[in-house]
């Protein structure tokens, strides 16, 4: 499994406008796992402003 961890940057608390950009992916079975933990920690790193209108997704991708 493949997991990218991507990161929203919007303009402003809607979160309507936002720019997306991969920021780590991983490539094994507990992929998810590990990208939700980093997830979590970017975030609780992001300053409470930020937090309003940056937020990070973890993204699973099928293996072929």
């Amino acid at each position: 499994m493949t997991v990218f961890l991507l990161l929203y940057l919007c303009t402003d608390a809607s979160r309507s406008d936002c720019q997306v950009i991969a920021v780590e992916h991983w490539v094994q079975p507990d992929a998810y796992q590990q990208c939700v933990a980093a997830a979590r920690q970017l975030t609780k790193d992001l300053t409470a402003k930020n937090r309003q209108s940056n937020y990070f997704v973890c993204e699973t991708q099928a293996s072929p």
